[in-house]
């Protein structure tokens, strides 16, 4: 079977690249947060799916950090759309304190 979707990986390899990824994910995640959005399952999928064609596309050490950073993102986003909602009983996209953190 064929991948449709680059698969991306995390990777640091040590506290400077955790820091480099850290920081992309706070620019990054500010900079989408008026388009894609922010802390939904849908923002997820796409921070998911950019992760691996960004790391794919820039390649190198920059492309692990940024595609990283990416992933992330998208992870906490998913896991947020999913568990805030049924723990407060929240719907995707609400505007609440608990899913803005």
């Amino acid at each position: 079977m064929v991948d449709l979707v680059p698969k991306a990986k995390i990777e640091s390899n040590g506290i400077v690249d955790a820091l480099l990824i850290g920081t992309v994910k706070a620019v990054e995640e500010r900079a989408l947060m008026g388009v894609i959005g922010n802390g939904t399952v849908t923002s997820g999928a796409i921070k998911l799916v950019s992760g691996g064609i960004v790391q794919s596309a820039i390649g190198g050490k920059t492309g692990k950090i940024v595609g990283s950073a990416f992933v992330i993102d998208g992870v906490e986003d998913v896991v947020q759309g999913l568990i805030v909602p049924m723990l407060y009983g929240k719907t995707e996209g609400a505007s609440s304190q608990e899913s803005n953190w």
